[in-house]
């Protein structure tokens, strides 16, 4: 705590932390969902489904670690989010590569018609980059709140 400001350091972070750590136990529970409950129905070779349902669950639970870290203020867990983030943007981004390229990986291992399964692949892959990329944005730059006393000024528009 410093002589200019009355408050710590952390309380400039107090909600942010909060949200980044609800929309992380949010990716990681869609993890956890899609690697225990859709993946092994999937039409795979069981030894690969073992290692998609592992790698899942170590993802899942690491989700639910930094959450954890999120809401009690550990300084550690706003770079794991950061790390998350990446690699599950990564495979999201490989997995929508694969599907716009024509090698369906949710038409040809769903029960849905191709076409539908195709749409909710990219519609869920799509949405899970998004979710990664808020938790990363609150869990590594807080958002401070305006100083008693000082007003909130509107941005000028350009019209």
């Amino acid at each position: 705590m410093s002589a200019a400001s009355p408050l710590p350091r952390h309380a400039y972070r107090r909600g942010t932390r909060g949200f980044a750590a609800i929309v992380t136990l949010l990716a990681g529970a869609t993890v956890l969902g899609a690697g225990t409950i859709a993946a092994p129905r999937a039409a795979l070779d069981p030894a690969f489904v073992s290692w998609i349902v592992l790698g899942a669950v170590v993802f899942g639970v690491a989700h639910i670690v930094a959450a954890y870290g999120l809401l009690r203020r550990r300084s550690w867990s706003g770079t794991m989010v950061g790390y998350l983030a990446m690699i599950g943007i990564g495979v999201a981004t490989y997995g929508l590569l694969l599907t716009l390229t024509g090698a369906d990986p949710f038409g040809a291992t769903s029960v849905l018609p191709s076409d539908r399964a195709w749409a909710e692949g990219v519609g869920l892959l799509v949405w899970m980059i998004g979710v990664w990329l808020v938790a990363a944005r609150y869990a590594l730059k807080g958002v401070p709140p305006v100083a008693v006393g000082e007003p909130v000024r509107q941005q000028r528009s350009l019209a």
